[in-house]
């Protein structure tokens, strides 16, 4: 399935989706599904991408709201202080 496909096109209404690749353009993708995506599009990441590989691109996104971050934090049992300080704290 491409990712144009699982996600409606407003969650990526400023890239071409039919360009994004589940893999090179992964923790694009995941930062974009959790910040502004609902539950069914995290199922969807979820389904594509092993937990690992979502939690390794939440401790490395510098792009995550206030709100993603504590969800992130609970939902994935990352500590706080393993993740970059949200962007509304900069």
């Amino acid at each position: 399935m491409k990712v144009s496909e699982a996600f409606h096109k407003s969650l990526f209404w400023d890239v071409d989706p039919q360009k994004l690749d589940w893999e090179r353009n992964r923790r694009f993708i995941i930062e974009r599904v959790l910040v502004r995506g609902g539950m069914r599009d995290v199922q969807q990441i979820l389904k594509q991408y092993t937990t690992s590989q979502i939690v390794m691109s939440i401790k490395e996104s510098r792009d995550l709201d206030v709100v993603t971050h504590n969800f992130c934090s609970n939902y994935f049992q990352i500590p706080k202080s393993e993740m970059h300080a949200p962007s509304q704290y900069y």
